[in-house]
């Protein structure tokens, strides 16, 4: 299944650039960067699964 996206999510018009978008997960990279980085945070600290 193909989603759309409004091009106005791809491009910030206040900052005059575009946005950095995440195709798997239909947001911006920003976003899946943050939640990356506090799941490893998570597995160093102990906190995973296991």
């Amino acid at each position: 299944m193909t989603e759309f996206v409004r091009a106005s999510r791809l491009y910030d018009a206040q900052a005059g650039e575009r946005v950095e978008w995440d195709w798997s997960k239909m947001q911006p990279l920003a976003v899946s960067q943050q939640r990356v980085e506090r799941a490893v945070e998570t597995v160093e600290m102990g906190g995973g699964k296991q």
